[in-house]
């Protein structure tokens, strides 16, 4: 029988596999793959259980800005997305520092991230139906999936969304609506287009849309309004925007395939209580929208993923890899303990602040009366954009 990536012996018993890991991750997606691509490279192994049969890529595109940016310099990969994709950041007023605001295709950023990692590392078709301490060894944990089969690991990591099975065994409790429905699209133009190639935002009475320009003939494109309600998608788009008379718009909306189009309601949750309280239970933790999902206005969710993978990938170096570690007395599993404790006293602050400024920015945009709308364009908007303050949450290294 072939060795696992570990260099463990699967261990079957009937039809039913078992597999030792020293770390799990759940869940596919870019945070994921950045976390264990980030282990590979301070020498941890670990194994990412995805449920999907191919790559997971859930929407069309992800903002990166500097912080995002400055995560794919760690792996080499910055300088090949800064050749495909426009710097938007030369839109007025952004901020009185050098920045980066770009639009990357997340199929695109995910093939490339999931280069960087071990081949096998990637198990696909590995859905998790259920979480158990092991009743033999206090400091691992049982991973059931469903095909039957077993992983038992160190560390458990749930990189695995909004709708975690890892947020779900710790008890954490269900992102809420915000009464705002959003649609998302890239646009298509094989022979390129006329309009200005940055950002523009467009704002209404309970109504946002922003045109942002991909590449020479990519533009992605989104709308999100007050409501609660699941229409058909592109219909509703182009009568919702009928009054905006912005013609580039209704070209985006036009030029995009149905794959293309993505539409959800907006969820949030503000994590009140401190994540290390609430958020860790022996070795299991979760990162990225698994941890602190945010409304999308701020561009952060994928960037806080990818920060997440880097920091916590840091301090389980530290835990288990570090000269310090080598030498110490303190059982490896409360090392372990302790640096996904650290991970979250660090990270808490900084989550909970971008995603209370992404909600409250949400909700102050999309004004739905005239007084509302006469104090976002008068008084919010300006203070919002001016120089020092839009973009200063992207400046994380």
């Amino acid at each position: 029988m072939a060795l696992s990536e570990n260099g463990h012996i699967p261990v079957t018993t009937g039809e039913k596999i078992h597999h030792d890991e020293g770390i799990v991750i759940v869940g596919g997606g870019f945070g994921g793959l950045c976390f264990a691509a980030a282990l590979h490279k301070v020498g941890l192994k670990a194994v990412v259980l995805e449920q999907s049969d191919k790559l997971r890529v859930e929407g069309t595109t992800i903002g990166l800005f500097n912080n995002g940016m400055r995560i794919l310099e760690l792996f080499d990969l910055a300088d090949q997305f800064r050749s495909i994709y426009f710097n938007n950041s030369e839109y007025v007023l952004v901020s009185d520092k050098p920045h980066e605001m770009r639009c990357v295709e997340r199929k695109v950023l995910l093939e490339a991230i999931a280069g960087q990692v071990p081949q096998g590392t990637i198990r696909l078709n590995s859905r998790v139906t259920n979480i158990k301490k092991s009743e033999t060894s206090p400091n691992v944990t049982n991973l059931e999936l469903e095909d039957g089969s077993t992983y038992s690991a160190k560390v458990v990591v749930g990189f695995d969304g909004v709708n975690s099975i890892v947020g779900s065994w710790l008890g954490l409790e269900k992102p809420k609506p915000i009464e705002q429905l959003a649609v998302r699209g890239m646009a298509e133009f094989h022979n390129g287009y006329n309009f200005p190639k940055f950002a523009r935002f467009f704002l209404g009475t309970t109504i946002w849309i922003t045109i942002f320009p991909m590449t020479t003939t990519k533009v992605y494109w989104f709308v999100v309004w007050k409501g609660s309600s699941e229409e058909e998608i592109k219909q509703e788009v182009l009568q919702l925007t009928k009054d905006f008379q912005v013609p580039e718009f209704t070209l985006c909306v036009n030029n995009t395939s149905p794959e293309h189009f993505t539409k959800n309601t907006v969820r949030h949750r503000i994590n009140m209580k401190p994540t290390w309280e609430s958020q860790v239970v022996g070795n299991v933790t979760v990162c990225g929208d698994a941890s602190h999902p945010s409304t999308p206005f701020l561009g952060q969710g994928g960037a806080m993923a990818l920060e997440d993978a880097i920091i916590l990938a840091r301090k389980l170096h530290e835990a288990l890899k570090s000269k310090e570690s080598q030498i110490s007395k303190v059982p490896e599993s409360e090392r372990i303990h302790k640096a996904l404790l650290d991970f979250h006293q660090e990270r808490h602050g900084r989550t909970y602040a971008l995603a209370q400024k992404a909600y409250m920015r949400g909700v102050s945009t999309i004004a739905d009366t005239t007084i509302k709308c006469f104090m976002r364009d008068w008084f919010f908007i300006p203070r919002a954009v001016r120089p020092g303050n839009y973009m200063e949450h992207a400046l994380f290294d």
